[in-house]
């Protein structure tokens, strides 16, 4: 998911001139399937027009290679970093079993 330097992905497609994007942690994350997979946890917030949103992201490598995947876990209206932080960190720790 790093690349050899261990530079963070690319995020330029997902963020607008006023967009931001917070890294929160590296993990193993479990899916509904019960499969875990490396994943890097972002929260992102959007602003347009006077409106703002914020997403709870999860980055993990697609099967192609040099491709990643982009799950959106959570969206809330305006900019509820801190709140999508503390989830994504409190789902992460309940996936550690």
């Amino acid at each position: 998911m790093l690349d050899s330097a261990g530079t963070p992905p690319d995020l330029t497609l997902l963020l607008g001139p006023h967009d931001a994007a917070e890294f929160v942690a590296f993990c193993e994350w479990r899916d509904r399937l019960g499969r875990c997979s490396p994943s890097l946890l972002y929260v992102v917030v959007h602003r347009r027009g006077g409106e703002s949103w914020t997403q709870a992201i999860r980055i993990l490598p697609d099967r192609r290679p040099g491709h990643l995947t982009i799950h959106v876990e959570r969206i809330r209206d305006g900019d509820e970093r801190a709140a999508l932080r503390a989830w994504l960190l409190a789902a992460a720790a309940g996936m550690k079993r």
